[in-house]
């Protein structure tokens, strides 16, 4: 069996409950929600990298350019569009944040009756504060390296369904994907 673990650290973001989530920086969209490669969070004094940059990696099987999606602390300086001459804008949030959660997927493969895959990832992060939540989640196309911003209520209920994981799988192969929902407070 082949396991592959992509979730976020949550002792990262263990750090920052009770501290104010100052801003997020990416490129400006005008037509969706969403946003190439990168979004810089800044929290405090600190600066957090979310990236979904496609990688090499084993998907079910096959060498392929896959988007792997990281939550890192960085450096202002590495928070740069993933295009040419693309402005970045500041979303001032200026809020404490009271939670965070974690959108987690298990994704399994059962071929004759044994599990070959077994894949985590996570799929969105969401910022709570006291009046609205923000939440960053990884499209579910695997080789998409965007990035979908919502803010607003209850956004937990908002991130995309498992459907698509579903579809497409040879004959033989049973998917399965379990979400999980961490919360740090």
């Amino acid at each position: 069996m082949k396991k592959i673990d992509m979730r976020f650290d949550v002792d990262c973001a263990k750090n920052m409950i009770g501290k104010e989530f100052v801003k997020y920086r990416c490129d400006r969209f005008d037509f969706t929600n969403s946003v190439t490669q990168i979004v810089g969070i800044y929290v405090g004094n600190k600066t957090y990298s979310l990236t979904n940059i496609q990688d090499t990696v084993d998907y079910y099987g096959t060498e392929d350019e896959i988007s792997v999606y990281r939550f890192l602390e960085t450096s202002t300086d590495t928070i740069r569009s993933a295009f040419a001459d693309v402005e970045q804008v500041d979303t001032p949030v200026n809020s404490k944040i009271e939670r965070i959660r974690f959108v987690n997927e298990r994704q399994t493969i059962t071929e004759q009756g044994k599990i070959t895959y077994d894949v985590q990832l996570t799929r969105a992060v969401i910022f709570c504060f006291n009046d609205r939540e923000i939440s960053f989640e990884k499209d579910v196309v695997p080789f998409s390296e965007e990035i979908i911003i919502r803010r607003g209520y209850d956004l937990v209920d908002t991130v995309t369904g498992t459907d698509a994981f579903y579809e497409g799988w040879p004959s033989g192969a049973e998917p399965k994907c379990v979400r999980e929902v961490i919360e740090i407070s």
